[in-house]
């Protein structure tokens, strides 16, 4: 499994809003900026045909009208065009809202299929990797979702924004990574914070953790850390397992 690290931070932090890409075609998030982020980073946009977005707010959908209209703008023979979108009806909502008020035609025309999230865990998405699905907690969001993805030699689990949750937990204790929110030094209703990292690595001893969405003095303190299992990776960063 390939993993890509798109962005790292948060959205007044110097690094890129947090989004990953997997095996060079299953995007997770589409933030602010991140069609500019994946130009810049050389990565192969017509190759992504699956994205997963972790719930509605901006750091996590805003640009997906933009990675839908550059791939029927740039469209090249032999690249699939169509874009599987795994969210929740209210993101869907937005992106749709958003893509009508992009005034690009293009976006709104090219081939795509939403697919709730509820409905992953019973269906194939995508032929080199298996998707599940796993509800997280998140402040006052309707809908925020989790995800593990897992191949034959490795899993990982995805969170999202969350906070140290249930669902979280359940995750941790499946994978053999876990890529998280991880935005503050002390956990709240809204976000996991080094604290928590820190909970689940005593109960998951085997577990590695990725932290993503951080706040620059959050990744400052991580760093200082004597934790094996804590990795910090920076945007741009390749992962290979």
């Amino acid at each position: 499994m390939k993993i890509q690290f798109i962005g790292t931070g948060t959205i007044p932090d110097i690094a890129n809003s947090a989004s990953i890409l997997i095996n060079d075609h299953i995007l997770f998030d589409m933030p602010n900026g991140n069609l500019k982020a994946m130009i810049r980073q050389n990565i192969e946009i017509m190759k992504i045909d699956t994205l997963i977005i972790s719930h509605t707010h901006a750091d996590h959908c805003f640009d997906a009208p933009f990675l839908l209209w550059y791939k029927k703008n740039y469209y090249k023979v032999g690249y699939q065009l169509s874009t599987k979108i795994v969210t929740d009806e209210v993101t869907r909502n937005t992106i749709e809202t958003l893509t009508k008020l992009s005034y690009f035609s293009s976006a709104r025309k090219v081939e795509k299929e939403f697919i709730d999230a509820g409905d992953v865990n019973n269906i194939k998405i995508c032929d080199d990797v298996e998707i599940s699905n796993e509800p997280m907690v998140h402040s006052e969001i309707k809908y925020a979702n989790g995800y593990i993805i897992k191949d034959n030699n490795v899993s990982i689990g995805l969170t999202g924004d969350t906070s140290y949750c249930e669902g979280v937990r359940k995750i941790a204790s499946r994978v053999d990574y876990l890529i998280c929110d991880m935005t503050l030094e002390t956990g709240n209703d809204s976000h996991m914070g080094i604290n928590n990292m820190l909970e689940l690595l005593k109960d998951y001893p085997n577990l590695k953790i990725i932290p993503i969405h951080m706040h620059d003095k959050t990744r400052k303190e991580a760093k200082k850390l004597k934790e094996d299992n804590l990795l910090i990776y920076e945007d741009g960063q390749v992962l290979e397992l």
